[in-house]
């Protein structure tokens, strides 16, 4: 795998766990990116098609065959994006995303697969950011996906089993193309996700972010950052002015995906906008 010499403009939002809130930060992402950046493009590989279907595209998800043609024919990807009223394009999952995987194994460089038929080509046809909604689960989509992208965000939620899914994608994954690239791939952002608004000692919010702040402070946005010092400020005096760190739960945010739309363009008074586009513009300025 050599490195690359230039940015490519490609993302994945990316962790070996399900429920992470993958297709919500991909989703935000790409509208932000279009809104601030320039033109971008949405491709879910994850098999289960949640982002499909949180935008209202699950008629495109259960259409077989496209997709199929695309990897291992001579379909152009470019005519299976869906043009949306929020300026990004969609390339959607597929039931067969399965039966995709199983047969990338047997293909002869079986992980550049996507880079080459389906990344790559929207990039030439004109699409500034590729935001890649990656599978859950190790598989050969998964792999194709992070060596497509080769830049990656990845969300982590309060509860059991978040760091060690964060761990299992550094270690088996993420560092291994990190040190196969001479260390031209990236980790853009690992992003706490989906918090409550309790920070209060021995709870899971708090656990999630002392942890990520202890052990993972490099690659922690500007927003989910916060020192000793201000721990020990708020468990003495109250938060105060210090603003709560990380991506939270809003009713805004779960409205917008019952609407099949993103938080930006279903509620731009949104709080939490701001975070999303914290990751766009270290998208635009690194990936």
């Amino acid at each position: 795998m050599k490195p690359q010499t230039t940015k490519n403009g490609v993302v994945a939002v990316c962790i070996l766990k399900g429920g992470m809130g993958k297709s919500t930060i991909a989703i935000n992402l790409a509208h932000r990116l279009q809104e601030k950046h320039g033109d971008t493009v949405y491709v879910d590989v994850d098999k289960n098609g949640h982002g499909t279907e949180f935008l209202g595209f699950g008629d495109a998800y259960n259409q077989n065959g496209h997709i199929e043609e695309v990897i291992f024919r001579d379909l152009h990807p470019k005519e299976l994006v869906i043009d949306t009223e929020w300026g990004f394009g969609v390339v959607p999952s597929s039931t067969e995303m399965s039966t995709i995987n199983d047969r990338m194994k047997n293909q002869m460089n079986a992980d550049v697969i996507l880079k080459n038929e389906v990344v790559d080509p929207l990039r030439n046809d004109g699409y500034d950011y590729v935001v890649l909604d990656t599978p859950g689960d190790p598989s050969k989509v998964a792999d194709n996906a992070l060596v497509a992208a080769q830049s990656f965000i990845v969300p982590v939620i309060p509860g059991q089993g978040s760091i060690s899914g964060l761990e299992r994608i550094m270690e088996t994954q993420l560092l291994p193309i990190i040190e196969a690239t001479d260390g031209a791939a990236d980790i853009l952002a690992i992003t706490p996700n989906m918090l409550s608004e309790s920070i209060r000692p021995n709870k899971p919010d708090r656990r999630l972010l002392e942890d990520l702040n202890r052990n993972w402070a490099d690659y922690l946005p500007p927003y989910a950052r916060i020192t000793d010092e201000q721990w020990e400020k708020i468990d003495q005096n109250g938060r105060g002015d210090i603003p709560l760190p990380g991506i939270r739960e809003r009713d805004a945010l779960s409205d917008s995906f019952s609407n099949n739309m993103p938080v930006g363009a279903y509620n731009g008074s949104c709080d939490q906008l701001e975070h999303f586009d914290t990751l766009a513009d270290i998208v635009a300025e690194r990936a």
